[in-house]
């Protein structure tokens, strides 16, 4: 039993990636991570990079796989209690030091009394997020003003400034900034929901991955909410993901923010499972 690691994205899909589209709704964070990292050396950026993927034989199938780029968030699939074992040991001997975990919430128990029991430190809990998966969109009953329309680079500006604004409400995106905006300026993955030519709330979507898109990130100016417009925009980049072949159209939102979620299963979204993010101590 033992993870194997690459660096080296095309290694990875050989030896992981029938896993992770067998499910890959439970996979999509994986699966985009893998997607981004691709993309970015397509362009001729080399990013530090972390693949890793599990098997209980050298002969076996890989039954747990996880994404990373440090000093981002690494994110993992479903662990055994042996895989989550075996995981805390290598990473705390990683060069790189992982600042957050995600997983399902049984994988990050696991994970977490193991990495306590390897270095004597207690993992800090994060955020208790919930993976949804969009059933049928329900349009809201009475539409707000205002229309959507796609972000360009002319709008860079502004996404970056709404998104560091997201970020400190939310936490971190797991990815560097400037390049998340950008990827999804470049797939045409923005949406902004206009008022009168104002922004006042955006949305983006992943490219279509094994069928599935997720929307991240969903944010209303704080001036702007309770107007229906987080709904609106949720809606279109919704619809948009819909359009561009997505069959399973996915979202998480903070189990701490109410609001939100019961925003999201008004307009269609149902739970698929529930999910922690660790932050693993080294001192």
């Amino acid at each position: 039993m033992t993870w194997f690691m690459t660096d080296k994205p095309e290694v990875f899909r050989s030896e992981a990636g029938a896993f992770l589209v067998a499910r890959p709704d439970l996979h999509t964070m994986l699966l985009s991570g893998l997607d981004t990292i691709e993309y970015l050396r397509s362009g001729g950026e080399a990013p530090p990079t972390v693949l890793g993927w599990w098997r209980e034989g050298d002969e076996a199938a890989t039954t747990a796989a996880f994404v990373w780029m440090p000093p981002h968030l690494l994110t993992a699939s479903r662990l055994s209690q042996a895989a989550a074992t075996n995981l805390a040991r290598r990473l705390s001997t990683q060069a790189h030091a992982v600042t957050q975990l995600l997983a399902d919430d049984a994988s990050v128990c696991a994970f977490s009394k193991a990495w306590e029991t390897t270095t004597g430190f207690a993992p800090k809990s994060g955020p208790h997020l919930r993976l949804y998966r969009l059933q049928q969109l329900v349009r809201p009953g009475v539409a707000p003003p205002g229309a959507p329309r796609t972000a360009t680079d002319g709008d860079r500006t502004l996404l970056h400034d709404w998104c560091t604004r997201f970020v400190t409400e939310a936490g971190s995106i797991g990815a560097d900034l400037d390049a998340f905006i950008d990827e999804r300026i470049s797939r045409g993955g923005w949406r902004l929901w206009t008022v009168g030519d104002e922004p006042v709330a955006m949305a983006a979507m992943t490219s279509v991955i094994a069928g599935t898109a997720r929307l991240t990130p969903i944010y209303t100016l704080p001036e702007q909410r309770g107007r229906g417009y987080g709904s609106a925009v949720t809606a279109a980049v919704s619809q948009a993901a819909d359009e561009a072949g997505a069959e399973h159209v996915l979202l998480f939102t903070d189990l701490a923010t109410p609001t939100s979620n019961n925003v999201y299963q008004r307009i269609g979204y149902r739970p698929v499972t529930d999910y922690r993010i660790v932050v693993p101590s080294h001192r």
